[in-house]
């Protein structure tokens, strides 16, 4: 702004009056104060006056123009701007500054900045904070076109004790940039932030005081809810939980949190209040407009929580029973799977993911297997059975029938493929692709057994025992039938111990299962058979004195005569009572005539004495003898 020439400089004054109103220029004697700003209150430096102008509506205004003539002719009705349009002027002051001053049109943040000075700072009726005033507003314009004509006039200030107030408007100005805020500066302290739970897919979200709404993808607020309505007065938190693998099973699962804010705001609209001069050729001063107070709303950004699925699912097996009985043909197994090393995957409505795990049961062997990784190339395989692994980790029973199972050593081995998986799984990625889960071949837990079955054939040596003889001799031979004779570790054969049960009857034994009632048990002698189709002898029995007739022999396998090792491996079966090989007459010895005679019967007849001796006498001897007498006698009286 460029005042008129100070009184103590009259001539310098006179020589640029000419000029200053060809510019032009109206004097305070040329217009009324009621007409034109009042320069009343500012502060001189050497005659330059710096501060607020009264204008003609009472209001304090500033030059808004650095450089331009001062407002000195009759001002036009106050105006709200949004602009300042640039303008270029030459200048030659009574205070010797000479030059050209080109200044931009204001920005908007300038403006907004020059807003800020004037409503906070310029209404002041203390003429030094009104000077620093002034000086912040050129400060605020500041630009190498009008940079010289500033400086010139602040070492005019210097020099006339000014110092303090050139440094007072500085401060002033360089607070507007920080303090002048447009619209939209205003917004939370902070942002959204994720924190994970104790259980997995859980957490809590924390967000920032102004939050009014908070949304939720892949999961649920603590409340079941999707959305929340947050009052927004302070930060806090709430906790929230995911719902993985909607629509379809995925390995990872994100949970997003999204947020709205509204938070009161006041900002300096980019206007002044504008106080133009009749004159265009003079200085613009201004005035400052209100700040606006309103709503400041804005979107959270989101946060996201990834959930990683994967998992390996492990196995484990335990079949119920040792031994499958031939008969039945049904082999069993538990499987129980569990998750290896994190959680199952699971929806939200507790649906767990479904898996396929597939058995095969190797077998017969006769021996036992050592435990391995996998089973012995070209191993025998019996079946294989699947089981739908769809509740979660558990229990899950399998039943394989084997119509005829031979005998032999049967191991299940389990396992959860890949690729065996359905199409959803699979797409899912939860397995690793091409992943198999197994457990190990040849596991104790996992083995189930067919027993031996064992045929007996015996034969006595002497099927006959001449009167006096009372030992019996026996052989035995077994052969395996349904399948091979079972090996214990050591690869050798469980040995099967044979029980020789020796019968007495008073007629020749009649061929049958089981030993009749009426036979007499005599005893029995236990052979061990290690080897089939070999003939073992068996210890000698020896028949009790009083025994006559015929004494047969059965074989059999009882579990209750086997070795604690070999029970159960072999299995029971006995041949049959009454086998002729295995029965032997008793014979006594023959009754000559001479004895005959004792009994009193006369020669060449038999008396009825005599005849009663001599049947007594075959009583006694055996159902062979017996015939044999009948026959004599009835020789006999067919000679009388």
């Amino acid at each position: 702004m460029n005042h008129p020439a100070p009184e103590r400089r009259p001539r310098r004054r006179l020589r640029l009056l000419s000029t200053l109103l060809a510019v032009p220029l109206l004097l305070p004697a040329a217009a009324s104060a009621a007409q034109g700003a009042s320069f009343e209150g500012m502060l001189s430096f050497g005659g330059y006056h710096v501060g607020a102008f009264i204008a003609a509506d009472g209001s304090r205004a500033y030059c808004l123009e650095p450089g331009a003539d001062a407002p000195l002719s009759a001002q036009d009705t106050p105006i709200k701007v949004s602009e300042l349009p640039a303008y270029s002027i030459s200048v030659n002051d009574a205070w010797g500054w000479k030059g050209q001053v080109r200044t931009s049109a204001a920005s908007g943040q300038q403006l907004r900045q020059m807003n800020w000075v004037l409503a906070e700072h310029g209404d002041t009726a203390d003429a030094a904070k009104a000077a620093a005033v002034q000086i912040a507003l050129w400060e605020i314009r500041r630009e190498p076109g009008n940079a010289a004509w500033i400086d010139g006039k602040y070492d005019l200030f210097r020099k006339n004790g000014g110092s303090s107030h050139i440094q007072a408007g500085k401060r002033l100005a360089v607070e507007s940039k920080t303090a002048a805020v447009g619209p939209g500066v205003t917004e939370p302290n902070g942002a959204l932030e994720l924190v994970a739970g104790d259980s997995d897919g859980t957490g809590t979200v924390s967000y920032p005081a102004g939050t009014v709404s908070l949304a939720i993808e892949g999961g649920t607020f603590e409340d079941g809810s999707t959305e929340l309505k947050i009052s927004g007065s302070e930060r806090g938190s709430v906790g929230w939980e995911a719902i993985p693998h909607e629509p379809a099973w995925s390995r990872l699962n994100d949970v997003r949190i999204s947020g709205k804010w509204s938070l009161k705001q006041k900002y300096w609209p980019a206007e002044l209040i504008l106080h133009p001069a009749t004159r265009d050729t003079e200085q613009r001063i201004g005035s400052g407009v209100k700040p606006v107070i309103g709503d400041n709303t804005g979107v959270l950004d989101g946060v996201v929580a990834t959930f990683d699925s994967r998992f390996a699912p492990a196995l484990a097996t335990q079949v119920p029973r040792d031994i499958v009985l031939r008969e039945d043909g049904v082999f069993s197994d538990t499987v129980t799977v569990t998750a290896a090393d994190s959680p199952w995957p699971t929806r939200g409505n507790g649906e767990y993911l479904p898996l396929v795990a597939d058995g095969t049961l190797y077998g017969p062997f006769d021996a036992p297997h050592a435990e391995s990784v996998d089973p012995p190339e070209g191993a025998p395989v019996a079946g294989s059975a699947s089981l739908a692994i769809d509740q979660g980790p558990g229990d899950y029973s399998a039943d394989l029938p084997v119509p005829g199972a031979s005998s032999g050593y049967y191991y299940w081995v389990w396992g959860i493929s890949e690729e065996r998986q359905s199409e959803e799984v699979r797409r899912s990625e939860i397995l690793e692709p091409g992943a198999r889960y197994s457990d190990r071949f040849g596991v104790l837990t996992e083995r189930q057994l067919v027993a031996t079955e064992l045929r007996l054939e015996t034969r006595l040596l002497e099927t006959t025992l001449a009167p006096g003889s009372r030992v019996l001799e026996d052989t035995v031979r077994a052969s395996a039938v349904g399948g091979s004779w079972l090996r214990d570790d050591a690869g050798q054969r469980i040995p099967a111990n044979v029980r020789l049960t020796f019968y007495q009857s008073d007629t020749v034994p009649i061929r049958q299962a089981a030993a009749p009632d009426d036979a007499r048990e005599l005893g029995a002698v236990f052979v061990e058979l290690t080897e089939p189709e070999t003939w073992v002898a068996a210890p000698p029995f020896e028949i009790p004195a009083d025994t006559q007739g015929w004494v047969t022999v059965q074989a059999c396998v009882f579990n209750e005569d086997q070795s604690e090792t070999a029970l159960g491996l072999i299995s029971e079966w006995c041949d049959d009572f009454g086998v002729p090989d295995e029965t032997a007459e008793l014979t006594v010895e023959p009754v000559t005539s001479s004895k005959l005679a004792q009994t009193g019967a006369a020669a060449g007849g038999m008396s009825t004495t005599s005849m009663s001796a001599l049947l007594i006498a075959a009583g006694m001897a055996t159902a062979g003898g017996v015939l044999s007498g009948i026959v004599v006698i009835r020789k006999r009286l067919d000679r009388r």
